[in-house]
């Protein structure tokens, strides 16, 4: 008997699917629906009890009371006290799946209104499940939200791993545009798929790390189930201590907690587009339109950076009248072909866009004369936007090519009949004489129909059969192959897979017919 898989890989959790939205399938979740002043459901969460600072010198006792974790109007409230119990304080509330609920993959989202006042460290996050045997911060921590009173409008996401843990932690800040995060409740997520994680703040993207994003001497460990954990601490090395000005109690107000299994993740397409994030010498394969002066390669001694050390920045042409200035690359294009775009764009806080001015994503299908067939921009990047944060913009929106009057919502761009080529463009555009600027970085157009791709496959021995396992993106098309030797001329189709999110398992007959084997990925 001959055995043998091409492309070994590890495996993910798999998910229940119950319940789609938006292009997740809901998995779990806990709306707070008990009777008010009931502890939280048993079946789903437990609690960390105690003191001694939790490694970051804090000074709350957690405790499983009601006074500090409850259910209230259809919430989860956990309230921190300024009261003498077990040696401190003050007490407050830490609760988590741990030992009950964890997955590997998928997004993560809370609804949540803070505490207010110095002192306060509300958070939502996850940590590996296997932290009782590996440790920390070998086991991996995710910091989809943390606030500090001090700094009432700012989120912090984070990550922690070996060689980026504490407060060399990889992550970004938000800021809040107006009012501060206790004011009003704010949705948190954060979307984590194999070699990837982008974290959200009301349902904008403000971050995402991969692998390629690890210091020197890091190592990604986020291929490993991790659980939810929800607290309040009080006092500590990062948010400081309360003071004269603090008032308590104060409480965290969660709405609800949900997690998703993904059903329709980027394809499997490649990036065509050449130089995406700018830092080929010269702008090389882009073609800039403008003034010249106004479109520049930036360097990230005198800019901030999304990846890589360049970005293109362009600014208005201040001609007095209305202008358009960034860049394009063309490809060959033809009826029935799909694609996908988006990219990144950040203001400067020293220099940020003002006035009228507009900077987005474009895509366009022409004919052979460069005539507009159809039209698609992201969504405008304007003077209300945040500045000094990178924000991911997708291409999404389709536009009359006369009118430019919106005509409908996209999530792919399909060449129409008569396409020659396609047009990528970043654009800035000047109405008047407003100041301002804006950078992009990893711009991506992606041909939704590509050839297959291999995926990694576990193999598993069960009596006669063979137990083929891999993991699967919701809605891809996945087909094993087989063969008996690897010199015969092509592999024969054993059976299809639609995908779903979670771990597919195919069982094969063990006999001497059949001996090598593959999955791949279909983007047909």
């Amino acid at each position: 008997m001959r055995l043998k898989l091409l492309l070994l890989g590890c495996l993910v959790a798999a998910f229940n699917a119950v319940a789609q939205t938006n292009g997740w399938t809901l998995v779990w979740s806990d709306e707070f629906t008990q009777p008010d002043g009931s502890s939280p459901d048993s079946a789903k969460w437990d609690y960390d009890i105690g003191n001694g600072g939790w490694g970051n010198n804090e000074l709350e006792f957690y405790t499983s009371r009601t006074n500090n974790v409850r259910i209230e109007n259809n919430a989860l409230v956990i309230e921190a006290l300024q009261e003498q119990f077990g040696g401190s304080g003050y007490t407050s509330g830490r609760i988590k799946t741990m030992d009950k609920e964890s997955w590997t993959y998928g997004r993560f989202e809370v609804r949540v209104k803070m505490p207010r006042g110095q002192g306060f460290w509300p958070s939502f996050w996850l940590l590996g499940a296997n932290y009782s045997s590996v440790g920390w911060p070998a086991c991996g921590e995710l910091d989809i939200m943390e606030n500090v009173g001090r700094e009432p409008n700012i989120l912090l996401g984070a990550m922690h791993g070996p060689g980026y843990s504490g407060s060399g932690y990889i992550g970004r800040r938000y800021t809040l545009p107006s009012g501060a995060f206790a004011d009003d409740f704010h949705t948190f997520a954060l979307e984590w798929t194999p070699n990837q994680v982008k974290w959200f703040v009301d349902g904008l993207e403000y971050s995402s790390t991969t692998p390629a994003s690890m210091p020197s001497g890091g190592s990604w460990v986020f291929d490993q189930p991790q659980s939810i954990f929800l607290n309040v601490a009080v006092g500590g090395v990062y948010p400081g201590n309360p003071d004269g000005t603090t008032i308590f109690p104060q409480r965290m107000t969660v709405d609800y907690v949900r997690v998703y299994a993904p059903t329709n993740l980027p394809t499997c397409s490649p990036n065509v587009l050449t130089n995406p994030g700018f830092e080929a010498d010269g702008l090389a394969n882009w073609t800039t339109f403008g003034a010249g002066f106004n479109t520049v390669q930036a360097n990230i001694t005198d800019v901030q950076v999304r990846s890589g050390n360049r970005v293109f920045k362009v600014s208005g042409q201040s001609n007095g009248g209305t202008n358009e200035s960034g860049a394009t690359q063309d490809f060959p294009a033809s009826a029935g072909q799909h694609f996908s775009a988006d990219g990144w764009l950040l203001t400067p806080t020293t220099d940020p866009i003002a006035g009228a001015n507009a900077a987005w994503l474009e895509v366009s299908f022409r004919d052979a004369s460069a005539n507009v067939l159809s039209l698609y921009r992201s969504a405008q990047f304007t003077p209300s936007t945040t500045a000094g944060v990178w924000l991911n913009f997708a291409v999404t929106n389709q536009l009359d090519p006369s009118t430019l009057a919106v005509i409908g919502s996209v999530t792919d761009m399909a060449a129409p009949t008569g396409s020659s080529f396609m047009r990528y463009r970043v654009v800035f555009r000047q109405p008047a004489a407003s100041s301002g600027s804006v950078s992009f970085d990893d711009v991506a157009l992606m041909p939704i129909d590509t050839s297959n791709s291999p995926v990694p496959v576990f193999a598993a021995l069960n009596g006669n059969s063979l137990n083929l396992s891999f993991a699967t993106v919701g809605g891809q098309s996945y087909q094993v192959f087989w063969k008996t030797n690897l010199t015969d001329p092509s592999w024969l189709s054993l059976t299809n897979v639609t995908g779903d999110g979670s771990v597919a398992m195919v069982p094969v007959s063990v006999n001497a017919a059949t001996g090598f084997y593959q999955v791949v990925q279909s983007c047909n």
